[in-house]
């Protein structure tokens, strides 16, 4: 299989930089393009609840300054760890069909998530993004677990 295109979405938490090390490691060892994505779902989450006052539009603008805060350390790490041709998206809405619209949109070799070992009994209730993504991805998807 050759990578040309990786996507690795990134939350800023610790589970989430073990997937970005496995994505910077297969983006030096094959030389495909790394996609890093974030997406900012709390405005998307808190749309029944948000205004148009200063107030809100300054807290939507704090979130995506935390959304562009998370991109750059990532981004960082990953050239760090080898990644070659990095680049960063920030998206805002469901995390699940914004990391499949890219996906789907760039003609993406992979996707790489990290995530919890959970039971089939625990995915059934809870569900993750990592599920969802797998379950509508155009792509193969690779788990990173901790």
């Amino acid at each position: 299989m050759e990578y040309r295109h990786i996507l690795c979405s990134v939350d800023g938490s610790e589970l989430s930089e073990m997937g970005l090390k496995h994505a910077a490691y297969l983006s030096k060892t094959t030389g495909a393009k790394l996609s890093i994505i974030h997406v900012v779902e709390k405005w998307y989450r808190a749309a029944d609840v948000v205004t148009t006052s200063p107030e809100w539009q300054k807290i939507h603008e704090d979130w995506l300054n935390k959304g562009r805060e998370v991109l750059e350390a990532a981004a960082r790490k990953a050239r760090d760890g080898g990644g070659a041709h990095i680049q960063t998206v920030l998206k805002e809405g469901d995390a699940a069909y914004e990391i499949v619209a890219m996906a789907t949109e760039h003609r993406m070799d992979v996707i790489v998530m990290a995530t919890h070992r959970y039971s089939s009994v625990g995915k059934l209730f809870a569900g993750s993004v990592t599920d969802k993504v797998s379950r509508k991805a155009p792509c193969p998807v690779l788990w990173v677990f901790k």
